[in-house]
């Protein structure tokens, strides 16, 4: 009997793997109401440690084929590096306050961006591991120059035509420097379906754009016809569209048209993550999967953000575990053979206040 097989008869068949999150809103506020408590007497110093007890939760909940992922970040470390970042901050607001010819200062920080974009996220991938193999990213600073300050610029000057392409060199760029141990990923986000994903934001932010507008003009045409129902009787009531009313109108027009961009926003983010993570290969076989539907992301966000602000702040522990998941479930992997046969390596740390200033400034690049 021939027991000769071909290469297509022993490959493994792919299977479809799906990522779950198993932590609970009840559980988070426990551990964000002491880290909110803690954080305000010891005057931020306890933030750092509130950083990494909140990372290791969330990652500790996260789970892949049996295995949940790692936060590795030192309270310490974290804490130092916070101190830098503010007290540089200080210093660059103080000497451009006291001597207004420093601006300068400021220009130097859009050079330095690439330099701290890399460090960042290299520090952030080696605090990450799944299955005791760590993840890397090994950037560079040209690359980075390019796909963060030059595209995104070129984007914005030809009114968010260019916005895909900005989007692929961004996101392309994160993926071909990111590793797990010593195998790199690759991704290669298709410009077609960039450009598909911004035409149905623009039909989005169309129809947006006539919700909120329109809305904004009946609140607008109400408060006015309220006002002028109290004049009955004067001369004034006849004259209801007058310079001071229209001005209130724009107004809130204009409001309404500032939300729908941002919405948009949301909207648009969400395909170019779907678009990219689909497109994004570990090892040259196991495939990413992201199937994130954006009207059902803009609604947790809009939601979110409603319900923090009308409960002052007590439902963000909420939000914040509503928010993960559904990034989370979103997510998978199409493995083609065993996800345990990845080798560690050792690779640059990168540098904990390149990444604290990102999270002070709130600037949030994720992988």
């Amino acid at each position: 009997m021939n027991h000769v097989e071909t290469a297509a008869e022993i490959r493994p068949a792919p299977v479809n793997l799906e990522f779950s999150f198993t932590g609970r809103a009840s559980e988070y506020f426990g551990i964000w109401i002491v880290n909110l408590f803690l954080s305000i007497i010891t005057l931020g110093i306890y933030t750092a440690w509130a950083k990494v007890r909140r990372l290791r939760y969330f990652y500790g909940n996260s789970w892949l084929d049996g295995h949940n992922f790692e936060y590795h970040g030192d309270p310490n470390t974290i804490l130092v590096g916070r101190v830098i970042v503010v007290a540089a901050l200080l210093i660059h607001d103080t000497l451009v306050g006291l001597w207004p010819d420093l601006g300068f200062l400021s220009l130097a920080y859009v050079f330095c961006f690439p330099l701290l974009l890399n460090k960042s996220m290299s520090f952030n991938a080696r605090m990450t591991s799944y299955r005791n193999v760590r993840l890397n990213f090994q950037g560079t600073y040209w690359g980075a120059f390019f796909a963060f300050l030059i595209m995104p610029l070129v984007a914005l000057l030809s009114a968010g035509l260019l916005a895909p392409l900005a989007s692929k060199f961004a996101r392309n760029y994160i993926g071909r420097h990111l590793g797990y141990g010593s195998t790199r990923f690759e991704t290669n986000a298709p410009l077609l379906a960039l450009y598909g994903n911004l035409g149905v934001t623009v039909i989005f932010i169309g129809l947006v754009l006539l919700l909120c507008i329109g809305g904004g003009f009946l609140f607008g045409s109400g408060l006015l016809s309220a006002e002028n129902l109290l004049q009955l009787g004067q001369d004034e009531l006849f004259d209801i569209y007058d310079v001071e009313a229209m001005s209130d109108i724009l107004t809130a027009a204009a409001i309404s048209a500032y939300i729908a961009l941002a919405l948009a926003y949301l909207f648009y983010e969400a395909g170019v993550r779907n678009i990219a993570y689909n497109h994004t290969v570990l090892d040259g076989r196991h495939r990413f999967t992201s199937r994130m539907g954006r009207r059902r992301y803009v609604w947790i966000q809009v939601s979110n953000l409603l319900a923090t602000v009308l409960t002052l702040g007590l439902l963000r522990p909420w939000a914040v575990v509503r928010s993960w998941r559904y990034l989370v479930v979103s997510t998978g992997v199409i493995a083609v053979g065993l996800l345990d046969d990845f080798v560690d390596e050792a690779a640059p740390e990168g540098n904990v206040s390149a990444a604290e200033y990102f999270d002070i400034e709130g600037i949030d690049i994720a992988f």
